[in-house]
């Protein structure tokens, strides 16, 4: 996939009703149960910034946009380099394209200024692809009567409203076991793709354990039938050295069970020493209560398809 850029790396919780805890797919038993904590609220917090030129033809009605370059980048590792790329979307619509400086998108004149442009940076090593924040330009707010060249924030994903839905999980460490427990509580407005064949939605949720950016042990809930908000309460337990916490994130994704056999992705969240915001907190609150579950919602973001 070409790459846009290189650049170093810098570095309503509410109280579950005492749910009878489960055994999650592939996952030992356990002894402990949910418990909930206060709800951290945060404004966004900027990940970098993007340059973005922007120039309307009003003859051939096509929005021409150029990523020109990025700086300051926050990643999930502080102090590395890594491989970067932008995929562009035209809201409301979501015509995306990706992988190169020049993008360009047929706009009316009339609908102009009701679109926005979605600029989503991602990070990428020959293992994974992860998001590493985004960027919305709303058209309204720029002269386009002449070309424009513009830095904007990149926002931390993980932050802002969230479109897709939250999922609320809790995390508890054991030292002298050395075990990391994860405990999917539940989901709430659940949103999946309604261009799907069928309308029925099967939730369930993946629990990626990752090592440097490297998928290390994965384990899933079971699926709710036709559930937007759908109760879990379903621990999975992993082995983890308290070394290796450091180098340790966790990527909870929710999925869609499909009777075809497909699980398309609905949304994801990242939590991990090198994460940001709520995400930073949710996984300082753990190291900081050692032993005892701390429990938050997280809004889901989108996860690419490559």
């Amino acid at each position: 996939m070409p790459k846009l850029f290189k650049s170093p790396l810098h570095g309503v919780l509410e109280k579950p009703n005492t749910p009878t805890l489960k055994r999650a797919i592939s996952c030992d038993s356990i002894m402990s149960n949910s418990s909930v904590a206060a709800e951290a609220l945060e404004s966004p917090l900027h990940c970098g910034e993007i340059e973005v030129g922007l120039e309307y033809d009003t003859e051939s009605e096509d929005l021409i946009v150029i990523i020109n370059r990025a700086r300051d980048l926050v990643g999930p590792i502080p102090n590395s380099v890594v491989d970067s790329f932008i995929k562009v979307s035209l809201l409301p619509d979501r015509s995306v394209m990706q992988t190169r400086e020049r993008f360009l998108f047929g706009v009316d004149e009339v609908d102009i200024a009701q679109r926005s442009l979605l600029c989503t940076v991602f990070t990428s090593d020959k293992c994974t692809t992860s998001i590493l924040g985004e960027c919305e330009v709303k058209l309204s707010d720029v002269d386009l009567s002449h070309p424009y060249m513009g830095w904007f924030p990149i926002v931390d994903s993980n932050q802002g409203p969230a479109e897709l839905g939250d999922i609320m999980f809790s995390l508890s460490y054991l030292p002298t076991a050395e075990r990391l427990t994860v405990v999917i509580v539940k989901g709430r407005n659940l949103r999946w793709d309604k261009s799907a064949n069928s309308t029925e939605f099967n939730p369930f949720v993946k629990v990626y354990l990752l090592q440097n950016g490297n998928k290390f042990a994965k384990k899933k809930t079971s699926v709710k039938k036709n559930e937007r908000d759908p109760n879990f309460n379903e621990a999975m337990i992993f082995s983890v050295p308290s070394n290796a916490l450091q180098n340790m994130q966790l990527r909870i994704t929710v999925a869609d069970s499909q009777s075809s056999g497909k699980c398309p992705t609905v949304g994801h969240v990242f939590v991990g020493p090198y994460c940001k915001g709520k995400s930073l907190s949710h996984w300082n609150q753990m190291m900081s209560s050692l032993r005892k579950p701390v429990a938050m919602w997280h809004p889901l973001r989108k996860i690419p398809d490559f």
